[in-house]
């Protein structure tokens, strides 16, 4: 027979299970409503990218901006924009025509990226090399080259095991035999991955393609 007692701790504990909420189930409505967002971000992307090879580059900087209104610069909308920013720095035959002081907006992306992505890898990956090959475009150079360089670092600090990374790391260092030896071996590790990684259109694949498959020259 229950005391008092036990009578209180029971009817305390029934209480407590009476008022914990039921476990939520999946939202389905929600998700494939995300699925749709993101399936039509991934469209929109591609419209662009045929732009970018087209050199239609003013009428992807209009889609750009259309696209970061309407997702609020998620990290994939956020890494092609900053590197089509890069690359209209760099020689495009004078077809960016945006009447837009580009290297003002390629800093103001740069401290966005670094305000919200700073620990992705990817992040790091993509400015860090923007920023140490031409660390004039985003300021100071000392202090920017330095900056990528240590962006470089982090992405392969979060990601040792991604062989991009490390070989893009390892080519940033001084050299030595020790790091000559790594930085081969990452070269002939990376090729396959840099094919899967970077297999779409637009300027930022097709940049990557071409400067991240260095077997020939880590086989010299």
């Amino acid at each position: 027979m229950l005391t008092p007692q036990s009578r209180l701790r029971h009817f305390r504990a029934a209480k407590t299970l009476v008022q914990r909420k039921p476990p939520v189930a999946p939202n389905h409505n929600q998700t494939r409503y995300l699925q749709a967002v993101q399936n039509e971000m991934e469209k929109k992307l591609n419209e662009i990218f045929e732009l970018e090879n087209a050199e239609k580059y003013n009428e992807a900087y209009s889609e750009y901006q259309k696209l970061i209104s309407e997702n609020n610069a998620d990290f994939e909308t956020w890494k092609f924009y900053f590197f089509f920013l890069w690359s209209m720095l760099e020689d495009v035959n004078g077809l960016f025509t945006e009447d837009i002081d580009l290297r003002t907006e390629l800093e103001s992306e740069l401290k966005s990226g670094l305000k919200n992505y700073s620990d992705l890898a990817e992040f790091n990956f993509i400015a860090g090399y923007a920023v140490s090959i031409f660390p004039y475009e985003f300021g100071d150079y000392e202090e920017l080259d330095k900056k990528g360089r240590e962006m470089l670092k982090k992405a392969f600090d979060l990601e040792p095991n991604n062989p991009i990374y490390k070989m893009v790391y390892l080519g940033s260092q001084e050299p030595s035999e020790k790091n000559q030896t790594e930085y081969q071996n990452a070269c002939l590790e990376s090729e396959l991955k840099v094919r899967e990684i970077y297999n779409g259109n637009g300027l930022l694949n097709d940049y990557f393609k071409q400067v991240l498959i260095r077997t020939e020259k880590a086989s010299r």
